[in-house]
């Protein structure tokens, strides 16, 4: 089955399941894709060892140029920001969010159009964003 992804630039963004926005970073390689995505993890992951419930922040800021870029904040630490993404991306991707969930994951260009990781490697982490925020 192809996944239907949207590419904007150096950003990707595809609906898995039941219309649960995926969104990250394209890469060529799948080696520097899948160890940004362990990044991801790895820093989520030490917020919430911590002993604590850890509230993430999702924020998305119009850049001088017009772009937008969605920055992924817990407990004062930024976990990941996506840089450069189009109007159409982030409209598809705020109306992708009426179930307040999407998967911060990285994909890699193919042949078939992009393999996203959190379907072929299990690398992603879900987020639940009640109150996403444009600026």
């Amino acid at each position: 089955m192809k996944l239907k992804t949207v590419v904007s630039g150096d950003m990707a963004l595809a609906f898995l399941g039941e219309d649960i926005p995926a969104i990250g970073p394209r890469f060529s390689n799948k080696e520097a894709a899948v160890q940004v995505a362990r990044q991801y993890l790895e820093t989520i992951s030490e917020l919430s060892d911590e002993g604590r419930n850890t509230a993430f922040q999702i924020v998305l800021n119009r850049q001088a140029d017009g772009l937008f870029s969605l920055v992924i904040d817990g407990a004062g630490q930024v976990v990941g920001k996506l840089n450069n993404l189009d109007e159409l991306l982030v409209k598809r991707l705020r109306r992708g969010l009426n179930r307040k969930l999407f998967i911060l994951t990285c994909f890699v260009d193919s042949v078939e159009g992009q393999e996203c990781l959190v379907l072929t490697e299990g690398l992603g982490a879900v987020f639940y964003a009640p109150n996403t925020l444009m600026r």
